[in-house]
């Protein structure tokens, strides 16, 4: 199998010369489990304890957390060739604070915690280089929200839109209005008003 066919995420887990490293992130793809993923399908409530690590071959998931009235905000949208999971909760085997949905059909593969756990036995470089990796994405994912929230709507949408342009089409509106945290109705308007000519066809 040619490590050209490696998600990037697997890429990234490795050095440019750690051939080790290398060896092992093609014996976690041989290990990936095809899964079809259908529209609305929930992939790990809150809750629940996380047991895969999911990579995206076509469709897009939402990652969303709860607030104290238990409403659900989305907080990240994932499409192909990227990666999404609770990381504490897959790591410590603990109930996880988001929960994963899929925004479309499609298909992924799924990385489970057992083989996880018996693969870092053979190479114990794989646990804290996929910490440092998730925790850098979470820092990442933090920092762009910390952002959002101190911009006014239009601000928010333009960011999202230079985030997301490549799958915005793709997104239901209702997720969008969750992620920037505004009313469907506003968003809307928001539309509208940047582009006169846009008819909302989500």
């Amino acid at each position: 199998m040619s490590t050209m066919e490696l998600p990037d995420f697997l890429h990234d887990l490795t050095g440019e010369d750690d051939l080790p490293s290398i060896k092992y992130a093609t014996e976690i793809f041989s290990m990936l489990e095809v899964k079809k993923i259908k529209k609305k399908q929930v992939l790990l409530h809150l809750g629940e304890v996380c047991d895969n690590i999911y990579f995206i071959k076509s469709g897009i998931l939402k990652g969303s957390i709860i607030d104290e009235y238990g409403d659900l905000h989305t907080t990240r949208f994932v499409a192909e060739n990227d990666v999404m999971t609770s990381m504490y909760s897959f790591v410590d085997q603990t109930p996880s604070n988001i929960q994963i949905q899929c925004v479309e059909s499609g298909e992924v593969l799924c990385f489970n915690h057992q083989d996880f756990t018996y693969i870092n036995k053979l190479y114990p470089g794989l646990l804290p280089a996929f910490q440092k990796l998730m925790l850098k994405r979470y820092h990442n994912l933090l920092d762009e929200k910390s952002r959002m929230i101190t911009n006014d709507a239009t601000t928010r949408y333009l960011k999202f839109m230079e985030r997301y342009k490549d799958m915005e089409e793709r997104l239901p509106l209702k997720d969008i209005a969750s992620y920037l945290g505004i009313r469907q109705q506003s968003l809307s308007r928001l539309r509208s008003k940047l582009d006169p000519e846009s008819v909302d066809m989500h």
